[in-house]
């Protein structure tokens, strides 16, 4: 499969199951089933739909609260070798009235917020080239944006996204919790099959993936950007960096000989030096993740403890003294190796032998 159809069948996969997003947010929101549709719940079935759409999927688990360490409910890595791009996301689902509520909310006892961790983490947990983005999961109604215009709304819009410093711009000075209406952020949003829209149209240009990851790896994305699309523009940059990967995708793309190396599916278990600071409140000694029922991450064991054992591999955070920012971690990373690209087939039934 070449690069050019593994990203359009990708896409097509996210648009889909967008689709289902919006069917599930409506039926749960308007129609009055009793259906507990969260954030969590929806970003594990987009796991699902997207599974074969990377070369693996990696948990994270780290010996901070949940959000402490939360930079992004997940992340795609794309790249290889030396040279990565890394796009984040948060995830947030409208509820019946309408809005996006605690969208700038941070853990009980801290100053920092989600959305700050989110689009300002330390420089040592990101690459070159980053970009921050919103994923609303949503469905009108409730969202309110019909009737007022702008004609039929797109299903594909069920995950719409947007650069996460937009979002913070019109959310504007903010202390605690906040609810923020839809129809504000929705109106610029678009839906997160184009996060890839400049990808695949400078492989429909005859530019090979690995001459596009190369153009962009070392290249500052400004914080100014405009669309999505930007983010594979190599003329949109705020100049070179030259800079190690963070540790913990070293940990993740390094080959050791053992099974972690060709697992679909791994954990990578993150010890971060804890940090007194002003922002910050003690950790329990041995406290790991989900021993606070913070929602937002994965365990290791999730149900009734029926889930399969998968390989893992353990990372101590070597953070120099004199740093103050806590880690700004992802809860999941897709990580799509460009030299490896899994052979997707298409045009089977989602869930059929024939799709596997």
């Amino acid at each position: 499969m070449t690069a050019l159809a593994f990203f359009q069948a990708m896409q097509q996969a996210m648009d889909d199951q967008a689709a289902d997003v919006w069917n599930m947010v409506e039926y749960s929101r308007d129609s009055g089933y009793r259906l507990r549709l969260g954030e969590v719940t929806v970003t594990e079935l987009n796991f699902y739909r997207l599974r074969h759409f990377w070369t693996k999927g990696v948990y994270l688990r780290t010996n901070e609260p949940d959000e402490y360490s939360t930079g992004a409910d997940w992340e795609w890595l794309i790249g290889h070798e030396n040279e990565w791009l890394q796009i984040r996301v948060q995830a947030k689902i409208v509820n019946k009235a309408g809005a996006f509520s605690e969208l700038g909310h941070g853990p009980i006892g801290a100053k920092g917020q989600q959305m700050d961790r989110l689009i300002d983490p330390p420089d040592d947990d990101v690459v070159c080239r980053w970009m921050p983005l919103y994923v609303f999961y949503t469905a009108t109604p409730p969202s309110g944006r019909a009737g007022q215009g702008a004609g039929p709304i797109d299903a594909r819009t069920g995950c719409s996204v947007k650069p996460a410093r937009w979002v913070r711009n019109v959310y504007g000075p903010h202390r605690g919790r906040a609810t923020l209406a839809a129809r504000v952020h929705l109106a610029d949003s678009v839906p997160w099959s184009d996060v890839f829209t400049g990808l695949v149209t400078r492989l429909q240009a005859g530019q090979t993936l690995s001459a596009i990851v190369n153009s962009l790896s070392n290249q500052v994305l400004p914080d100014n950007i405009r669309t999505v699309h930007d983010f594979w523009d190599p003329t949109v940059s705020n100049g070179h960096c030259v800079g190690s990967l963070p540790d913990y995708v070293r940990a993740i793309i390094e080959r050791r000989g053992d099974h972690f190396d060709d697992a679909p599916l791994a954990e990578l278990q993150v010890e971060v030096p804890r940090l007194i600071t002003e922002d910050s409140s003690p950790v329990r000694a041995g406290e790991r993740i989900g021993e606070r029922g913070t929602p937002g991450r994965w365990p290791k064991n999730i149900g009734n403890g029926d889930a399969a054992e998968i390989p893992s591999r353990k990372l101590l955070l070597d953070r120099p003294p004199g740093k103050t920012k806590v880690a700004s971690l992802p809860n999941f990373v897709s990580v799509i190796d460009i030299d490896d690209l899994p052979a997707v087939r298409t045009g089977a039934p989602e869930g059929s032998p024939e799709a596997e």
